[in-house]
């Protein structure tokens, strides 16, 4: 996978797994399953009325410095044009290329994440894996949607082989690559080796954390009592 390098940095650095693909949306309380790479949501506990309502935390702003990730990229060039404009406005374009050294390697921005959490997880675990298992879930695979973090604009390049470039655009006056790049106006002008490009367009980036349901050997006892009681 042309991403998996990028998936591996992004948790180890901001803590939040992204969604495949970006746009995809998930909610607090998803009970999702793993489905050849990617959260499939089987319900939502709470429209589902398993448990009592959820406690769900404001929004919260995430550190920006955070969300600015590379590996193995080098800004080898960065040109800013400037044009005189009716009633004296100036419009400015800037121009970088972008090297990348490995297959894999890549360059993320996202601007001004947000987030919100799911707050009771730890007091509605243990109900909500009994009433699951009573449903006949699976637990090899099952998680629960316990935080979803967003950001309106955002950027990602991944090197498809070595020394792959990406030649894009943006109408600002920057010189920083990551603001550039996840820009609403950027745009790819030449991408030689480049696995994906992908921007904003108009759709936020979305972000979890998750919690595995695993049911502890005192539920577990519990569970089996009930059933060899009826």
């Amino acid at each position: 996978m042309s991403k998996k390098m990028f998936y591996s940095h992004c948790y180890q650095q901001t803590a939040w797994l992204p969604m495949h693909p970006f746009t995809h949306r998930l909610a607090l309380g998803d009970l999702c399953q793993i489905r050849q790479g990617r959260f499939q949501p089987l319900l939502n506990i709470g429209d589902a009325h398993l448990v009592e309502n959820l406690l769900v935390s404001r929004e919260i702003p995430l550190d920006q410095s955070g969300w600015e990730l590379s590996r193995g990229v080098q800004q080898l060039v960065c040109e800013t044009q400037t044009e005189q404009g009716r009633e004296s406005e100036r419009h400015h374009w800037t121009k970088q290329v972008l090297e990348f050294a490995q297959a894999g390697d890549f360059i993320f921005h996202a601007n001004a994440p947000k987030a919100r959490l799911l707050l009771n997880w730890a007091q509605i675990r243990d109900d909500l894996t009994l009433k699951l298992t009573q449903l006949h879930y699976g637990f090899r695979q099952v998680y629960v949607i316990t935080g979803v973090a967003t950001a309106d604009d955002w950027g990602l390049a991944v090197a498809g082989q070595a020394d792959a470039r990406l030649e894009m655009s943006a109408a600002l006056c920057e010189s920083n690559r990551f603001g550039l790049l996840s820009h609403n106006s950027a745009r790819a002008d030449r991408c030689i080796g480049i696995a994906c490009y992908e921007k904003t367009n108009g759709q936020s980036a979305h972000f979890f954390k998750a919690k595995k349901l695993v049911m502890s050997d005192a539920m577990a006892d519990r569970y089996l009592s009930q059933e060899i009681g009826r």
